[in-house]
């Protein structure tokens, strides 16, 4: 059985690094898995670029370059992501395709496919399967609706562009994947139960096979270490209890961190006698007057590439915090728990499942910043530390290994070919 995955990358992004792990699983199993992408940064034989020739890697600086006007001057950056398939690459005559059984989709957005491209894969006549990362392909562009329900019937007057009408760029797309898709053979899989609820209200795959399967992690790599140790790497305090927090833009409102802010003001408020001893650490964002605001000293350690940092970030914590109002099934979180360290979110989304309340984290009633902060209390201040800590790693073993991931994978691949 030879599989090819389609991504925008194999390491940037938390999509990616799914596919990556999902791939390399896949191999370990004795399939032929490989995946195809337009930018390649790991060393792995089984990733190949798509970019390769001058020719090609100049098209690829246009489409990012499209991409990227498009987005900036029409959309409207605090909903969110939009992206506009207007740009892409012509995969029909790629060996890797020809020769593979199933194709596998994961994150095609910034100029790696086009509603040109679905309709050249139409062509090929071989089953896909989308593993679907967030809410694009079912909607007029969003990545997350924000709360729009348009997608259930028709999108337009769309509230994330600019300039938005009865026949705006969300009504043309939405429209073009109606034509494409219907010429497509698609199996839907869904990172989190949540989405696959919401992709079988939408209009565009309301009729289709709809099977959520979470994302694999690599529990070799993101395990438990020592706190002290990890906190002496980073230059923290070791007498004071570190509240995670990670983003890569704090002006986003579905990241929540607002709500992060007003848990902590209320955590302050109420719990006067914690001020000297919680402290904050911050990774993705810059320090700024947002996060200044916080009333607690805050750490911050900026945009992480090394992943033996991040897992330290996550080691010296106490507890994670992810205050997301819409999330499908952050990478953070699942991170955070294959080291061990409980997790405090809103019950949105996929949080639950990955977060059992009050056994491995915190999850707090949607949108309330009380409960949220009472979340916080529970967990810094409680005896189970060490029981949350054990639930939080065993989540993981048991559930979201590649090995795991890869055999159900498996069986959706025999099952399409039968």
């Amino acid at each position: 059985m030879k599989i090819i995955h389609f991504c925008n990358s194999d390491l940037i992004g938390g999509a990616a690094r799914a596919a990556y792990s999902l791939n390399k699983a896949l191999n370990n199993a004795n399939l032929t898995s490989s995946m195809l992408v337009q930018k390649k940064s790991s060393n792995e034989k089984t990733v190949y670029p798509f970019v390769n020739t001058a020719l090609e890697k100049l098209g690829y600086a246009r489409r990012i370059a499209l991409d990227y006007l498009f987005i900036k001057y029409l959309s409207l950056k605090k909903k969110g992501r939009f992206s506009f398939p207007f740009w892409g690459v012509n995969l029909s005559r790629n060996t890797l395709i020809k020769q593979a059984d199933i194709i596998h989709l994961h994150w095609i957005n910034q100029g790696y496919f086009s509603i040109k491209t679905f309709k050249s894969l139409a062509g090929l006549n071989k089953p896909i399967v989308w593993t679907l990362h967030d809410m694009w392909a079912f909607t007029g562009g969003c990545h997350y609706s924000g709360g729009c329900e348009k997608f259930i019937s028709e999108c337009k007057n769309c509230p994330s562009l600019k300039f938005s009408s009865e026949n705006d760029f969300s009504n043309k797309i939405f429209t073009n994947k109606i034509l494409t898709y219907k010429n497509l053979n698609i199996d839907i899989v869904t990172c989190s139960k949540w989405l696959a609820d919401e992709a079988k209200r939408s209009y565009l795959f309301q009729n289709k096979k709809i099977t959520p399967i979470p994302n694999p992690i690599e529990i070799d790599i993101y395990k438990p270490m020592d706190q002290k140790t990890a906190r002496a790497k980073l230059n923290l305090p070791q007498d004071k209890k570190l509240i995670l927090f990670g983003t890569m833009t704090l002006k986003e409102k579905r990241k929540g961190f607002s709500y992060l802010k007003s848990a902590l003001d209320f955590l302050d408020k109420e719990h006067p006698e914690l001020k000297d001893e919680i402290e904050v650490l911050v990774f993705g964002s810059s320090k700024n007057s947002t996060i200044d605001r916080i009333p607690f000293n805050t750490n911050f350690v900026g945009r992480i590439a090394d992943v033996n940092k991040l897992v330290q970030c996550y080691n010296s914590a106490d507890l994670f915090a992810a205050p997301s109002l819409e999330d499908n099934l952050p990478n953070t979180v699942m991170e955070s728990l294959s080291c061990g360290v409980p997790v405090v979110a809103f019950n949105i989304g996929g949080m639950p499942d990955m977060i059992g309340h009050k056994s491995n984290g915190y999850l707090a009633k949607p949108y309330s910043h009380q409960d949220f902060a009472e979340g916080l209390y529970w967990i810094l201040t409680g005896t189970d530390k060490q029981k949350l800590q054990t639930n939080a790693r065993e989540k993981v073993i048991n559930n979201f290994t590649p090995d795991i991931i890869g055999k159900r994978y498996l069986d959706l691949y025999k099952s399409i070919l039968n």
